[in-house]
């Protein structure tokens, strides 16, 4: 377990590293710093870009995302970003997610004030009614 952690906490500084060399919206390197913290429960970091968590004992812990769609900003300074998300499961299996984030325009910094699943429904193929060929 402990080896595990070790191992999570490495692979999450490393994808922070790598990420500050790449081009990246203000949404998808807050999601970034966000999930980085939310694989220790780091209360004190995740309200610098959030005010929900994500818990990795409830949630599971996101392994990487991708940006696959960015909402426009309303008129209630919020937006929504979709991601594509692989998230270790609490029960240690890899999962593939589609999580709606809602960000909110608080004290002029974009911070996520909402995370939501998508139905399976929406997502993947296999949760269709329609018959597949």
């Amino acid at each position: 377990m402990r080896r595990r952690l070790a191992l999570s906490v490495a692979s999450a500084l490393w994808t922070l590293a790598l990420s500050g060399c790449a081009a990246a919206s203000v949404e998808e390197q807050t999601l970034l710093r966000f999930f980085v913290a939310a694989r220790t429960l780091d209360s004190t970091m995740l309200r610098k870009y959030a005010t929900v968590t994500f818990n990795p004992r409830t949630d599971g812990i996101v392994q990487s995302f991708t940006v696959t769609a960015a909402g426009p900003e309303r008129q209630d300074s919020s937006k929504e970003v979709t991601i594509d998300a692989v998230v270790l499961e609490p029960g240690g299996t890899l999962s593939r997610r589609t999580i709606v984030a809602t960000f909110g325009r608080i004290d002029g910094r974009w911070l996520i004030t909402g995370l939501r699943r998508t139905p399976a429904s929406q997502t993947s193929r296999e949760a269709s009614s329609v018959p597949q060929n």
